[in-house]
């Protein structure tokens, strides 16, 4: 635990494999989802609601700060992961986590608008890339036979994209919170967001089987809660908009978990879109010929 905690120097270096690891660990949403036979809103409560109460026990009493950014943080937070396993359900898995990438339209606005953070030219060049492979998926990538209401399903995909970009620059902006503080409040916020939705629609929340309450104990602490708030603490070290071009690696895991596990291939659109994505990726981090100084080295 201590490796993520608020104490740490600052370095670019160690929060961009912190965000990578995040990423890696996200990527188990899709198989995982499309495994579980549970609908959507069940499954992202309880995931959100472990993964708060995993990690509270281990956030000192003297960290339990409280900031106004924390409500609109937890109902974010709460939209996107309900929206995102909706569109795992509703569509391909690759479908709804590429989709939720949209979030780079939003990103660079927001963090330039809220936090004064503006991106190099590399990053920009990254994120038109990725924009295209975006347009090709949201285009062409649906229509699979069986699914008469994927358009639904793409629909909430982007939906949960507007709202990951939310979460990514709410958390940047609260980045002073000790990271498992800011794991914890926000998964437990955005579950009780949830559950107060579910119960007004249902009138009830499901109660799961022994078996799978335990499958969603390890999904929400393994996939959600040491994710995010290694997430939380890369935000410490780099800028909003980097950690979303390279949490952008998370969708190039999560259709191959799903295709492995699940069998279910994603479309040739779609294909297209994740190379377009991983091709943002490289533009941004391939490392640079001798001599040249990029805009981002320069800063750090």
């Amino acid at each position: 635990m201590a490796t993520i905690g608020p104490a740490q120097a600052p370095s670019p270096v160690f929060g961009r494999r912190c965000v990578l690891a995040a990423a890696v660990l996200w990527s188990l949403s899709g198989v995982i989802t499309k495994w579980l036979p549970l609908d959507s809103l069940t499954i992202a409560f309880y995931r959100g609601l472990f993964a708060g109460l995993v990690f509270l026990p281990f956030v000192p009493r003297r960290h339990w700060q409280f900031r106004w950014g924390l409500v609109p943080l937890g109902l974010i937070f709460g939209a996107m992961t309900g929206a995102y396993l909706g569109s795992v359900k509703l569509t391909t898995a690759a479908n709804a986590i590429y989709l939720q990438y949209t979030s780079t339209f939003w990103t660079v606005p927001l963090s330039a608008w809220l936090l004064g953070e503006r991106p190099d030219r590399r990053a920009l060049a990254g994120i038109a890339l990725a924009t295209i492979g975006i347009a090709a998926i949201v285009g062409y990538g649906y229509g699979s036979p069986g699914r008469p209401h994927e358009w639904e399903g793409i629909l909430l995909g982007l939906a949960s994209g507007l709202g990951y970009a939310g979460v990514t620059v709410a958390m940047r902006g609260l980045r002073g919170l000790d990271p498992l503080w800011l794991s914890a409040a926000g998964n437990l916020t955005g579950a009780f967001v949830l559950g107060a939705w579910i119960t007004g629609v249902r009138g009830g929340i499901h109660v799961p089987s022994p078996t799978h309450t335990a499958i969603l104990i390890a999904f929400g602490a393994v996939q959600m809660a040491i994710p995010y708030a290694l997430f939380a603490r890369g935000l410490r070290d780099i800028g909003a908009p980097e950690a979303g071009l390279i949490a952008l690696l998370e969708p190039v895991l999560n259709p191959i978990w799903v295709v492995l596990v699940i069998h279910e291939w994603p479309t040739r659109a779609t294909l297209v879109g994740g190379a377009f994505l991983l091709a943002g990726v490289a533009c941004r981090y391939w490392p640079a010929r001798p001599g040249m100084v990029t805009e981002a080295s320069a800063r750090e």
